[in-house]
């Protein structure tokens, strides 16, 4: 189980098709606890009048292999600052 420290909320979301049934969901990003793992879970749960149902799902891939793909594939953008010394 993660802590709320280290849970970021990407989504929360309650609807109601009709009176009689209401849908939740939740996407969350977390680090494990070794912080070598970055975890998005996806949760949702539907209540009615005959049922309640609740499944999550979680994805997880390496911070390192996270920060290799995203130099490798994400947009570039430099910004620069140049000092000159003044006489």
């Amino acid at each position: 189980m993660v802590s709320e420290n280290n849970l970021l909320t990407l989504q929360q979301r309650v609807s109601r098709d009709d009176a009689a049934n209401l849908h939740c969901r939740e996407i969350t990003l977390s680090l494990s606890p070794d912080c070598r793992q970055l975890v998005l879970s996806r949760y949702t749960e539907h209540y009615g009048p005959a049922v309640v149902r609740w499944i999550e799902r979680s994805h997880t891939v390496s911070v390192s292999d996270l920060f290799r793909w995203l130099v490798a594939n994400g947009e570039t953008s430099v910004m620069r600052g140049d000092s000159l010394s003044l006489p």
